[in-house]
């Protein structure tokens, strides 16, 4: 059984945060790996919680669910979908639409008079919905047509006139909806070409071979040719929809490899894609700059730092097989943020071990200067839990920072962290000797749970060692 500690209403909210912001192909592809690492008996994540949370998610998204029913709202906005995520933190980013837009933006559609074209439209492709006909292209169309026209009527006013720009705000949820609705009008010129990627390329991608980084160039190609200035977005699109989403620099060093001329316009579009990949580490790096400078919490920092280390890798992998230097050096730069992270986490770690391990002035002309437990008193749950969630961390912590190229990191923390449970270990056992009666008990509990939170970092062998000394002293007279 995975031990499992409740999330407060912070990490909740943090959780919420990081899963909200992941591609439908991530999330997907995170969901099977905690539910196999729970099967396993997986520990010192929040598996549950985070496993409710992805399926909730997911739900939402329609993805990997069966399919519901058609209408005129979700055809309008499948095209669009590999660029929608569950809630948004900070500032607008290209390519990221929150969920939250879209039903205002569809109301908006419904309800506004200069949109009425696109809500007899809707109306038209809901009835032939209804009458079970199965050939709609040519409604779906005409839906795309009139919405087209509809925005542009409305984005029009909103920008010559203040005042109506701040009521569609309010409307549409506030700046970063109204800039959700910019972006999917922009889109719409684009639809037919996101419609034939994702019909080319089901979810999720794996691997692009050969073929499909040819057949992904001829998608791309047809909507430079139509509709150039979403033509980038075809490629942000396919990467959503891989489960790796890294995976398609691969995309961008083929179309880079067929550039000869600077001012050819996938030059700037295929670096568009690798600056949005990049976005996503730096968000990442970011993310773990706050949580390092906030309150400790173990759990989620090992959760953070695991995503923000596999994706870097990721990266690096496919760079390194071009032999890219500049992208190389760029997640270099991230991974020293990240290592900067590490260290603070663990110093976090022993602050929380340290909690756990209470010591009082030893009494004595002899040991004057020295340091004892504290067995006066139990050690709360709460403290107790976060010393188990901190050695857990701290035991990760070497593979993290080899993982990230930054071996010393954290290292003489974790080192410290050791020496002084090692310590603290060996003194309780001089406690548990000298103690009786009801203070011998409290010393043998508060043993008993030193030994457990510090199973992680010090290992099975010298766990082993510690309890047959406790038990030995405990039977002293």
């Amino acid at each position: 059984m995975a031990d499992q500690s409740p999330l407060t209403p912070e990490k909740h909210e943090r959780l919420l945060e990081f899963l909200g912001a992941l591609p439908n192909a991530a999330a997907l592809k995170l969901f099977t790996a905690l539910e196999r690492e729970r099967a396993a008996g997986g520990r010192g994540l929040p598996y549950d919680a985070l496993i409710e949370q992805l399926r909730d998610q997911l739900k939402a998204r329609g993805a990997a669910f069966p399919s519901r029913p058609k209408n005129a709202q979700r055809l309008f906005f499948t095209p669009f979908e590999d660029f929608f995520i569950s809630r948004r933190s900070g500032k607008k980013r290209r390519a990221r639409i929150a969920r939250t837009s879209l039903t205002p933006i569809w109301s908006l559609l419904m309800n506004d008079p200069a949109c009425a074209g696109a809500a007899r439209a809707a109306g038209a492709l809901d009835q032939a919905i209804g009458a079970g006909r199965t050939d709609l292209i040519a409604d779906e169309e005409a839906l795309f047509n009139a919405a087209g026209q509809g925005l542009s009527r409305v984005i029009a006013h909103a920008e010559a006139d203040e005042r109506f720009y701040e009521t569609l705000s309010a409307q549409l949820g506030g700046a970063g909806a109204l800039s959700d609705l910019g972006e999917i009008h922009f889109l719409l010129s684009a639809v037919d070409h996101l419609k034939a990627l994702q019909a080319v390329f089901p979810k999720p991608v794996g691997a692009l071979t050969e073929e499909e980084l040819y057949e992904a160039r001829r998608i791309y190609e047809g909507a430079r040719r139509v509709a150039p200035e979403a033509a980038p977005y075809l490629l942000l699109a396919l990467a959503a929809r891989m489960n790796e989403p890294w995976r398609s620099l691969r995309l961008y060093y083929h179309l880079a490899s067929l550039i000869s001329d600077a001012s050819d316009p996938a030059a700037g579009d295929s670096a568009l894609l690798v600056e949005t990949l990049f976005e996503d580490l730096e968000n990442d790096a970011r993310r773990l700059e706050r949580d390092a400078a906030g309150a400790f919490d173990a759990e989620d920092a090992a959760f953070r730092l695991s995503h923000f280390i596999d994706y870097a890798d990721g990266l690096a992998g496919e760079a390194s097989r071009a032999d890219d230097n500049v992208v190389l050096n760029r997640i270099e730069a991230c991974r020293d943020v990240a290592g900067d992270c590490l260290e603070r986490f663990a110093e976090q770690s022993l602050a929380a071990l340290r909690a756990a391990t209470p010591v009082r002035k030893a009494s004595g002309a002899s040991r004057l200067m020295a340091y004892r437990p504290d067995i006066s008193h139990s050690i709360p749950p709460r403290i107790l839990a976060a010393a188990r969630e901190a050695a857990r961390f701290l035991a990760k912590s070497k593979g993290a920072a080899e993982k990230l190229g930054r071996a010393s990191a954290a290292k003489n923390v974790i080192a410290d962290a050791s020496a002084e449970l090692k310590r603290y270990l060996g003194d309780l056992v001089v406690e548990i000797r000298a103690a009786e009666g009801e203070e011998r008990a409290l010393a043998r509990r508060i043993m008993e749970n030193a030994l457990d939170f510090a199973a992680p970092l010090l290992g099975d062998t010298e766990i082993a060692q510690f309890k047959e000394r406790a038990k030995a002293a405990a039977l002293t007279a």
